[in-house]
């Protein structure tokens, strides 16, 4: 009798051992399953899903691209020395910021020049409070008061004298009919030449005439109201 209980014992227990089993099993199945089921949900890697195609039409950039360089642009106001060899404008062009600018001065690439006849200044030569026309770099620094570099400055300026111009050189045409030439710059102005406007290079004894004014000359145009030009000063390359 014992015997017989024990038997039916080990069976009980044996079948309880393969429904677990089983349960197991179908648990596994159904966490394999969903398991399957979450990664296909799931998007792919940020690797697989970043899909670079290739670009075979036109690309623009976001910004304006301009067609020409950026020209210097021309401040004036009256001038004051620092101590770091710096000079202050207080500008009152209307052009660039209002008030204070701070003009870094280089001996390589800033040239003083004489209003009245070309020739070159010295820093030294400006005097405190005297009014000058400069013609800047377009870059500024955000600063206060801002700072940027000058390439020519004008002084020595007599009262109601009208400041020469510091142009780049666009185009030359001279009319067959009338012989009247027209010096064009490179923002536009038209300047058209006296019969006998003087052309002349900076501090060379070369002669130069209508043929070296090429386009990206660079030149100082002196000039009545009327944009008549009566004399120009040419730069070499």
């Amino acid at each position: 009798m014992i015997t017989l209980r024990r038997y039916y014992f080990c069976v009980a227990a044996i079948c309880a051992a393969a429904v677990i089993g089983i349960s197991g099993c179908a648990m596994n199945t159904k966490a394999e399953s969903a398991q399957t089921q979450a990664d296909a949900s799931q998007p792919e890697s940020a690797e697989a899903a970043t899909v670079v195609e290739a670009v075979t039409g036109p690309i623009e950039s976001m910004e304006e691209t301009p067609n020409e360089e950026l020209q210097p642009v021309r401040i004036y106001g009256s001038a004051s020395h620092m101590e770091d060899g710096r000079l202050s404008i207080d500008n009152r062009s209307g052009v660039s910021a209002e008030g204070e600018i701070i003009l870094n001065i280089s001996q390589e690439s800033t040239l003083i020049l004489d209003a009245v006849s070309g020739t070159p200044l010295t820093l030294e030569d400006i005097q405190d409070g005297e009014t000058i026309y400069a013609y800047i770099g377009p870059a500024m620094t955000m600063s206060l008061p801002p700072m940027t570099n000058a390439a020519i400055i004008f002084a020595n300026i007599p009262a109601d004298f009208k400041v020469p111009d510091y142009v780049e050189a666009d185009s030359v045409i001279t009319d067959a009919g009338s012989s009247q030439t027209v010096l064009t710059a490179s923002d536009g102005t038209e300047y058209i030449l006296a019969e006998d406007c003087d052309i002349f290079p900076y501090l060379t004894r070369n002669i130069v005439t209508l043929d070296d004014l090429t386009q990206g000359k660079k030149v100082v145009v002196w000039s009545g109201d009327d944009n008549t030009a009566t004399k120009i000063m040419v730069f070499a390359e």
